[in-house]
Parts: structure tokens; sequence; C-alpha cells
């Protein structure tokens, strides 16, 4: 579920130090929407609504009460004040979830220490801002295919992002354009691109009877083109051999 204007608009009116207890309370304590409000004297209606706008505005939610033992109110304030929060705006005002990235980038968040209380939303952050630049690079199209839909396209890794360095998860050179079905195959290691990014595709999968057109050439992007150390690794990662034809 997203912020609406208006629960953003509310959140950047609240000072600081305000918002990281909130976020103490819940995230450290366990302490409810509700009960929040009452612990906290300030001179801003703060009730459990209100609670609930500050904690999912930094992209948390239930499943992240009393989950991190380990922050302290200060690290949380220096943490809360260094976030961009016109970039958080910028980007809830945009027609996708926390969930929804992590479910694109093929990402899983499991570390829960005080270092990484705000991983998800700065990784949300990172990856919207590569998305954009891969639109454009692309054309607004699958690399595969003529598929232009926005909510069909997907920010393919060449070298997964659980296996990616923060420098690499950022990389346009570490990311293809595919709608959702190349993208898949891609993942799953059914086709790949060559050194000189021709399309490779594996004997282990049956294209024909899947009814899937193997007639198809890679739309080499105008700037930030794959990596071709990466695309090596990818290739090992799934066993595959490129011929001379450019067929597995």
């Amino acid at each position: 579920m997203g912020l609406e204007v208006r629960n953003i608009t509310y959140v950047k009116s609240i000072p600081i130090e305000i918002r990281a207890k909130v976020l103490y309370e819940f995230l450290k304590k366990g302490t409810s929407m509700r009960e929040i409000g009452k612990r906290i004297s300030t001179n801003t209606e703060l009730d459990g609504w209100n609670c609930w706008s500050i904690i999912h505005f930094y992209g948390f939610n239930r499943k992240d009460k009393g989950v991190y033992t380990n922050i302290t109110l200060q690290k949380l304030i220096k943490q809360v004040g260094i976030l961009n929060e016109e970039e958080i705006e910028q980007f809830y005002l945009a027609d996708q979830t926390i969930e929804d990235i992590m479910i694109e980038y093929h990402l899983t968040l499991t570390d829960k220490d005080s270092t990484d209380v705000f991983r998800s939303i700065n990784t949300k952050k990172g990856q919207i801002k590569l998305r954009a630049q891969l639109l454009a690079n692309y054309h607004h199209s699958c690399a595969l295919c003529k598929i232009s839909n926005f909510k069909l396209l997907i920010t393919s890794p060449i070298k997964s992002w659980p296996e990616s360095s923060t420098e690499e998860r950022i990389n346009p050179k570490n990311a293809i354009l595919f709608c959702t079905l190349h993208d898949a195959l891609f993942q799953n290691g059914f086709i790949s691109l060559s050194d000189n990014y021709e399309v490779i595709y594996s004997p282990n999968f049956d294209f024909s009877n899947q009814g899937i057109s193997t007639d198809i050439a890679f739309s080499c992007p105008k700037q930030d083109p794959p990596d071709l150390r990466l695309l090596t690794e990818h290739r090992k990662k799934h066993n595959l051999t490129i011929t001379q034809r450019g067929f597995f």
C-alpha cells in the first residue's frame, strides 16, 4: 500500500527527532502504533494513523515490529537525518511499492542489525534510478522484443543482486531491460548473450513446444551495454558453452 500526498506532507512536517522516536518504539520495543503516540511528548498530534505514516514512509511494516533489537535512538536520529526525504517522496508518488521493488530486482533482505535498518528504502532509491537509466537506454522497450508496457518491463540483473556488490547493483552495465518473459528465461539460464551480443539458447529448454519464438535479436542500448565480463559469468553459472553460431 502506497502513501498519499497528505501522509507524506505530514511526515515531512514532523521533526527528525520525533520521527526517530516513533521508529525506535516500533522497531526495537515493538510498541503498538496507538501506544507510541501516548509515550512520545510532542506538540503535534501523534495518533496511531500518524505513527503508521512515519513508519511506512521509511519502508517498514508490521513484519518489522520489534525486530531491530540492536538499534539505538541516537543512531536512528543520525540515519533519519541523512536520508533524502525529497527522494523518498518522489518514489512513493511513483507506481511501485517496496515489495514490488524487492520482487522485481530478485532481492532478499534478511539482515536486521542496526547498521542495516534503512537498507530496503535505500535499495529502492538506487533501483528506481537504475530503472530510469535502462528505460532511456533501451528506448522504453524490451531488449529482445517490442513489448513496451511499463508494467511488463523488468530490470533484469546479469549478476544476481544478492551476489553483486553495492556498486554492481546500481551499475546499468549489470542489468538489461527485459519483458517479464525474457527476464524469466534469462534468470533461469535458458537464454544468454554472446560476447557479440548474439542471443544464445539453452538445449535444455524446448522453446518450440512452449510457443516461444527464437527469431529474436538483441537491441544494443545507446549507452551502457551489458558488461562482457558479467555475461561470461552468467554463461558459466548456467554451465553453457557458446558455439561458433552463437547457440548452445
